[in-house]
């Protein structure tokens, strides 16, 4: 018995040791320790905004070299990193007055290989000896290595761009072009430098507003040539400065002119160039549209990005201490892989973020907030790049995002994981198309973070392929994705009208059939009684005749108390009902934050703040109506809008977005209309004319707005108050 026991307890301790080490392998590739947070912004849940929601780790910091790494001296200023087709990494060390700077090459494996300290120019002298000149790019911020193997440097300081060969010898060189398209006040200081495949130059000048300077190649027989600047920003003016700057053009005087101010667009902070030769720009600013990818040509903008906000919309406090404040967000470096993939560094939090070619946030990583001494952290993120490995079949098997810090002089290296490598290589298989053989990874993916609102789209993608409408449906109602859900519910509606079509038209024939019947039946036995209370009459009149229903309400002291309640009560419900069961493609609303007092405000709240600010106006104005006549004929007056409402929430759920015009007519008309009665009840119950009317209604806004002042005061006083007397209780006790 005693064999059969321990074998047992055994046999359990064995199995527990099993599990854990499956659990602990399992969760150690996302359970592993960083000092930053992962995360992506959900879209269209609102309407209003993004949400942040924390997602699985796609990149693991791999490791962080610095010179004692690799056996160097120490760096001064680490400013830029780059790559070759054969994977080759450069580092570029900026120099200082007493240190020159360097170029430093690692091969594939992060090596240690060689360093190009100055560029070799030969010279020829008058009589005819040949010398070597070296060039000195101390004070360089940017490096580019070409596909042909060829080095271009930004030799800021010196206002050049050297471009040499692997091995420093020079080859040519871009300074200021003398050309009337260069304006007079022009300040050259490379600090960017990109070529296509034809050759092509574009150069970033520090504070250039312009775009790039674009550099024709050499040809035969022909110099390089400057050609102009390139895909510079556009300026954006809002509704007031358009305005503004009319009004200014058509009454223009000496101190306008004097004191206008000129609005220049952003200037570029980086651009890069990928294997099809598209130009892809960053833009430090807090607008938004900060990455663009521009026509090798035309210079146009061909991403959908001008309305999208590249950085975070609100601070993530965890840095902060939940401090009310927000640093200013700065994107400096950007990079594209062969895929299309976007990825922009943040200098102020140390933050790369993952984009798709459709601009989606895919994950978030690194941070420091400026005081990064952990991996994967910085202090001063200069510099992005990405460095990836491919097998045979041309297929990515290693990607690693390189990213420099000019203060601690680092290089990190950031490696995506399995489960990122799944997740992009999904992503590119949606965007390309391939839905059905994209479904199972979507499926797998989706259970290992549900916080990932690409996989939603990827998946109802694949079920909208199989024509699987209704799972389509409603997998984009879990991912919010309003677009493919549209797709799903014109299909489904149209096999639904198919099917049903008989039971349909039977239908409306017999609606149509009652309501003639009822109209024949009315027109026989002559006026129509209302069935119910006579009030619920009333009310009900106002709708057709509001002039005679709210003249009797004045006139023989009709009007219910109750029945304005009920109406109001069904107004609040209504408006809790459109956002509740109005349809997803025209509601928005987020279930974590819907808070239905803040609906009760809106509705109840505003109805009675109107009441008693009216007969506050009214009554310092001879004005004849009661507190409780205003209340009536306010709630009479909302009849329309609580239908309006009522179909608005039927037609939603029927209906596509390019179909949803009717509604804000709906909506439009409605509102007229409960104004209508609301003007005519007024002028009845108060005895004004129209001109009366109109101010009181002015001074009964004005006096909402002094009351909810008051309203607020009276809630800070109170909250001080408190605070006093809770600090006074504290010191007795103590």
């Amino acid at each position: 018995m005693t064999k059969k026991v321990l074998r047992l307890i055994a046999a359990v301790l064995l199995s527990a040791i099993i599990v854990a080490g499956t659990m602990v392998t399992a969760f150690a590739e996302t359970s592993q320790y960083v000092p930053y947070e992962n995360y992506t912004y959900w879209e269209d849940i609102t309407g209003s905004g993004r949400k942040l929601v924390y997602n699985r780790p796609m990149y693991n910091t791999q490791f962080v070299l610095s010179n004692v790494e690799l056996g160097i001296e120490a760096f001064t200023e680490l400013v830029d990193v780059c790559t070759d087709k054969n994977e080759n990494i450069y580092l570029l060390d900026t120099g200082s007055p007493d240190v020159s700077a360097k170029i430093v090459v690692l091969d594939a494996n992060y090596k240690y290989v060689k360093q190009i300290s100055k560029v070799y120019k030969e010279t020829t002298a008058e009589d005819g000896t040949v010398g070597t000149e070296e060039l000195d790019f101390t004070g360089a911020y940017n490096i580019y290595v070409h596909t042909d193997g060829c080095i271009y440097i930004c030799d800021t300081t010196h206002a050049r761009v050297l471009k040499c060969d692997g091995e420093g010898r020079y080859i040519d060189e871009y300074t200021l072009p003398d050309s009337p398209l260069i304006p007079d006040d022009f300040t050259y200081r490379p600090v960017k430098v990109v070529a296509d495949s034809r050759g092509y130059v574009y150069i970033l000048s520090e504070g250039s507003y312009y775009g790039a300077l674009l550099f024709a190649p050499a040809e035969s027989g022909t110099a390089k040539e400057f050609i102009g600047f390139y895909g510079a920003n556009t300026v954006v003016n809002g509704v007031l400065g358009a305005i503004q700057s009319a009004l200014n053009r058509m009454f223009p005087n000496n101190d306008k002119m004097k004191n206008q101010n000129r609005v220049l667009p952003y200037t570029f902070s980086d651009i890069v160039i990928d294997s099809k030769d598209f130009i892809y720009t960053t833009t430090d600013s807090a607008a938004k549209g900060q990455l663009k990818k521009l026509n090798p040509g035309a210079g146009n903008n061909i991403l959908k990005s001008n309305d999208k906000r590249f950085i975070d919309d609100a601070v993530n406090r965890t840095y902060l201490g939940g401090l009310n404040f927000a640093l200013y967000q700065k994107i400096v470096g950007l990079d594209v892989d062969d895929k299309e993939f976007m990825y922009a560094l943040d200098a102020t939090y140390g933050r790369i973020y993952l984009y798709d070619a459709q601009c989606r946030l895919l994950t978030t990583f690194g941070g420091g907030m400026g005081s990064g001494t952990q991996k994967g952290t910085f202090q001063t993120a200069s510099a992005i790049c990405v460095k990836e490995t491919k097998d045979e079949n041309g297929t990515v098997i290693v990607n690693d995002v390189l990213v420099t810090d000019k203060t601690n002089n680092t290089l990190t290296v950031f490696r995506r994981n399995d489960y990122g490598n799944m997740v992009v290589g999904l992503t590119r298989m949606t965007i390309d198309g391939d839905y059905v053989e994209s479904r199972e990874g979507w499926e797998e993916a989706i259970k290992l973070d549900k916080n990932l609102q690409i996989a939603y789209t990827g998946l109802a993608r694949a079920y909208l392929a199989e024509k699987n409408y209704e799972k389509a449906m409603e997998v984009a109602l879990e991912g919010y994705d309003r677009d493919t859900y549209a797709l799903a519910f014109e299909y489904h509606r149209q096999n639904l009208v198919s099917k049903y079509f008989g039971i349909l038209f039977a239908a409306v024939i017999v609606i149509a059939l009652a309501v003639i019947a009822v109209v024949v039946f009315k027109k026989k036995k002559g006026e129509a009684e209302v069935s119910g209370d006579s009030e619920w009459k009333l009310a009900l009149s106002a709708l057709i005749h509001p002039g005679l229903a709210f003249e009797e309400m004045k006139d023989k002291k009709r009007g219910s108390v109750k029945v304005a309640l009920v109406i109001l009560l069904l107004f609040y419900v209504s408006a809790v009902i459109q956002v509740l069961w109005g349809g997803f493609l025209f509601t928005k609303y987020d279930p974590g934050t819907f808070n239905s007092l803040w609906v009760l405000v809106q509705s109840v709240g505003l109805v009675a703040l109107w009441v008693i600010a009216n007969w506050l106006v009214t009554t310092l104005m001879a004005g004849k109506g009661k507190l409780k006549e205003i209340f009536v004929v306010t709630c009479y007056s909302l009849m329309p809008m609580i239908g309006a409402r009522v179909i608005y929430i039927i037609l939603t759920n029927f209906l596509l977005p390019t179909e949803g015009s009717f509604l804000g007519i709906l909506t439009t008309a409605a509102m007229i209309y409960t104004g209508l009665l609301l003007v005519i009840g007024m002028m009845r119950i108060h005895d004004y004319s129209m001109g009366r009317l109109i101010g009181t209604s002015l001074l009964t806004v004005f006096g909402m707005a002094a009351i909810i002042f008051l309203m607020i005061l009276v809630g800070i006083l109170l909250q001080q108050l408190g605070g006093f007397v809770a600090t006074i209780v504290t010191e007795l006790l103590m």
